[in-house]
Formats: C-alpha cells, sequence, structure tokens
C-alpha cells in the first residue's frame, strides 16, 4: 500500500500496532472467459475508536461492529460460491484498525490518495470514506463491469433513516434501480439519497482537493459525494449500512443485511 501510494488508507490505521490488509477474493464463475468482473469492497474497520476525533465512550463497544461491510462482502462470496452463479466477482476486504496512539493521524494532516487527489483531513472519526476511496481507485486495475462498496460509513445515516432503511447513492440511475428492485424481493429495505453538487461543494478545501467532512449538514450525502470523486470512471453504488448491519442493547448481534439483497441482485443481474 505504500509503495504504491493508498496514503488516505494507510493514515487511518497508522496509530494501530495491527497492520491494514486489503484481502481479495476472485469469483470466476461466468461462462465468458473475458466478462468483466462486479466488484464489491467492504469497509472492514475492526474496531474504531475515532482517533484523535475520539467518539464518546457510550456504546463505543459497538465499533467492533465497524466491519460488518467487509463481512457482509465475505458473507455474499460465501453465498455466490454454494449458488455457482454465472458471473465473475470480486470481493475486497479493505481491513484496519482506527486507535488513538502518538503516531495517529491528526484533524488538519493533508494525504494524498492513490488517485493522486489531496484530501485534508478534518475529522479522524470520518475514516471509512479514506480507506474507501483509495480501495475505489485501486480496483480499477480489475476493470470492473461496476462498483459497489458497503459500509457502516456514518451516524447521519441512522439519524435521517433509522435502523430501517440503508442508505444507497449512486452515479447511475440503472444500477440503482436494480438494487432497489432487489430490495422490493427480498425486503431489506433501501432508500435512495441525492448525490448533487451542492453537497460536493460543502467538501472545498483552502488547502486542498478535497476535505474529508464538512459539518453535520447532509452528512451521510456529503460522504457519498466525497467517494463520488474516486469512482467517476465507473457505475458506482455506495450502500451505507450504519444502521442497518447490527443491532444494539443487551442482545446486540449482527444483522447479516445487506448479504440477502446483494445475492439478490446478482441473480436478477443474470437475468
Amino acid at each position: 500500500m505504500q509503495k504504491i501510494g493508498m496514503h488516505a488508507y494507510l493514515s487511518v490505521s497508522q496509530g494501530s500496532k495491527k497492520a491494514p490488509y486489503i484481502s481479495i477474493i476472485k469469483y470466476n464463475g461466468s461462462d465468458k472467459t473475458d466478462e468483466k468482473p462486479i466488484v464489491l469492497i467492504g469497509k472492514g474497520l475492526t474496531f474504531d475508536s475515532g482517533g484523535i476525533s475520539l467518539k464518546p465512550s457510550h456504546n463505543m463497544d459497538e465499533m467492533k461492529y465497524d466491519m460488518c461491510g467487509a463481512a457482509a462482502v465475505l458473507g455474499i462470496m460465501h453465498t455466490v460460491l454454494k449458488l455457482n452463479l454465472n458471473l465473475n466477482i470480486i470481493g475486497v476486504l479493505a481491513c484496519c484498525e482506527n486507535m488513538l496512539d502518538a503516531s495517529s493521524c491528526r484533524p488538519g494532516d493533508i494525504v494524498e490518495t492513490l488517485s493522486g487527489k489531496t484530501v485534508e483531513i478534518l475529522n479522524t472519526d470520518a475514516e471509512g470514506r479514506l480507506v474507501l476511496c483509495d480501495v475505489i481507485s485501486y480496483v480499477k486495475k480489475f476493470n470492473p463491469k461496476l462498483v459497489i462498496d458497503i459500509a457502516t460509513l456514518t451516524g447521519a445515516c441512522v439519524v435521517a433513516l433509522g435502523h430501517h432503511y440503508t442508505g444507497l447513492m449512486s452515479n447511475c440511475n440503472k444500477l440503482a434501480q436494480k438494487i432497489l428492485d432487489a430490495a422490493q424481493i427480498t425486503h431489506d429495505l433501501v432508500w435512495r439519497l441525492p448525490l448533487h453538487k451542492k453537497f460536493t461543494y460543502q467538501l472545498k478545501s483552502k488547502f486542498a482537493d478535497i476535505s474529508n467532512v464538512n459539518g453535520n449538514d447532509g452528512g451521510a450525502i456529503t460522504a457519498g459525494c466525497f467517494l463520488q470523486e474516486f469512482a467517476k470512471e465507473y457505475s458506482w453504488a455506495h450502500l451505507d449500512i450504519a444502521g442497518t448491519a447490527w443491532t444494539s442493547g443487551k442482545n446486540k448481534e449482527a444483522s447479516g443485511r445487506p448479504v440477502i439483497l446483494l445475492t439478490q441482485f446478482l441473480i436478477d443481474y443474470i437475468k
């Protein structure tokens, strides 16, 4: 990662003693050997303290669930293998740990991403987008047919949609509609949010090409707009599962969403 320039991703993990890992799972199920793959990217923050922008202690134990995007991708890949789907699919698990340490990334730091764009990090707890932006750039090497990322990305999505709906953002109406159609079949509820340029404008930085946050207004959407800046070469969709990936309280557990949703999407895609 260091050698090829994934400095945004590495900035998240530099306060942890644990090394970051990208795990790549390739499934070649298509009858056509030259068919482009569908790429699924899962955010895998095995623990997210927030870094120097430290989270409140209340419910911080649940931040072990910040790897639910990567877990979902792994679950989807297992399911695809069992169903023997006639597709080429690549699952990418983007894993690291966001911890507080003397070497942690600091608010105000500027990093260069794999794409060459620079990012001003105003909040180290907006770390998922720093991981994902480099991975979205990295998967260009696979010449993907389309890219979908799955992430427990923003508390703002929970505020907007509660624990019932997953937030959907996309630069492709056709792709977004296919996901919404799969949601109707599986009852894994999804709601599409707008990626308007006015939200992207909120991320302007005086010192870098883009900042990783800008206030709380439209926080789920500005996160999606940030990722969209790195996905312009693909048909791309982003699923924010912050409100749907797990349940809280005494009986807290992972929900497994959106494994069934995206499995249905893949089955429908073959049709």
